[in-house]
């Protein structure tokens, strides 16, 4: 196989899986934006919450999350700007507007 030009060596350079990652998804059109919430969202919303409360995408500049529960939803909505502010802390380009809440199931 022929490794001039056209940058083909570098891809067989080793890289990280975190870098492989980002690669792949800075090409889903929402700027790698989903893959941050993913990456951060436990450490902002704490093991508890994440066990119950999931990401799913954005619409008009809010994260969408599924709860299992209606419980989760009220939860979710009272910390909803501290949650907010901590995925902002954790990367700027995580700066929603606020949260929409869907509870599976209903």
């Amino acid at each position: 196989m022929d490794t001039r030009g056209g940058g083909s060596a570098r891809w067989h350079e080793p890289r990280s899986l975190a870098d492989v990652l980002k690669r792949l998804v800075s090409g889903f059109g929402d700027d790698g934006v989903m893959f941050l919430v993913y990456q951060h969202w436990e450490e902002a919303v704490g093991p508890t919450i994440a066990d119950h409360c999931k990401p799913r995408r954005v619409i008009d500049n809010c994260l969408l999350v599924d709860v299992d529960h209606p419980g989760w939803a009220t939860e979710i909505r009272y910390l909803e700007q501290e949650l907010v502010a901590k995925l902002k802390d954790k990367d700027p380009k995580l700066n929603f507007s606020g949260l929409k809440v869907h509870v599976k199931g209903s």
